[in-house]
């Protein structure tokens, strides 16, 4: 199922790839957004090539993505694009930016494609199936949160003065990982590296296409409250792990913004 779509995603995400390679050492034109993150040349050309490219191969289709959009949510397809996820660590020339396509049916991510290009990685799945990182299956591992790594927000400001659930991690004395990508953290839950992460500001084009990699390698993704997520309306924040640690991140985060 979805043969055709996920090797449209798959090339366009070697060409998002190309763009990523060619200005992770050039002249990137940072500007910043008005949401205070940045973006370069490479994020809004590589939002071009996903609209132009659906467009040729499924011209019915809406494409939602973080710098430019054919449409708004809703039911039905709608491909989920961020161009470069991580545009903080691309700046800083750190490689963990990634590209990410999923392709949403009626609210619900069934098919995802992320793309590390500075070490020529595929992750994909099929929701369904089985995840894989190149031609490799991955999976989930079964480590706790005394075990295992834990991904956080790599944001000082934040850390300091928005997310008080990290005072209870750290107060039990949780391994903890703090860098930029969404994607980047979330594809390391998916191979087994990282236990969970949590983000209280992930939007639907940010972890789209991983929850479909997570989940088909035996993760959950759910919201800050343990809600599943719908993709027909806007959304923020969630909560991603392995499944064992799951109810005990989602109800740490509960107290947390309960105060």
């Amino acid at each position: 199922m979805y043969k055709t779509e996920v090797e449209v995603a798959k090339s366009i995400a070697l060409m998002a790839g190309d763009i990523m390679r060619e200005y992770f050492w050039a002249d990137q034109g940072r500007e910043i957004k008005e949401d205070g993150t940045p973006l370069t040349i490479a994020d809004t050309m590589i939002n071009s090539v996903v609209i132009r490219e659906l467009a040729e191969h499924f011209p019915d289709d809406i494409v939602i993505g973080e710098e430019e959009s054919t449409g708004d949510y809703g039911m039905g397809r709608r491909w989920f694009c961020d161009p470069i996820d991580g545009t903080k660590a691309f700046t800083w020339g750190v490689p963990t930016a990634m590209f990410s396509l999923a392709l949403v049916v009626d609210g619900k991510p069934v098919l995802g494609v992320c793309y590390e290009p500075m070490l020529d990685v595929f992750y994909h799945a099929v929701q369904g199936g089985r995840a894989y990182r190149n031609d490799d299956e991955i999976y989930v591992n079964t480590a706790d949160l005394s075990t295992g790594i834990l991904g956080t927000i790599s944001s000082q400001w934040r850390i300091r003065n928005e997310a008080s659930y990290l005072d209870t991690l750290l107060e039990n004395h949780v391994e903890m990982a703090a860098f930029s990508g969404a994607v980047a953290k979330i594809v390391r839950v998916a191979e087994g590296r990282f236990v969970g992460y949590i983000e209280e500001l992930a939007n639907a084009h940010d972890v789209a296409a991983a929850q479909v990699i997570l989940e088909a390698a035996g993760g959950v993704i759910t919201s800050l409250h343990g809600e599943p997520l719908d993709y027909s309306k806007p959304f923020k924040g969630i909560v991603s792990s392995n499944t064992i640690v799951h109810n005990e991140l989602v109800t740490i985060c509960r107290k947390a913004y309960e105060k």
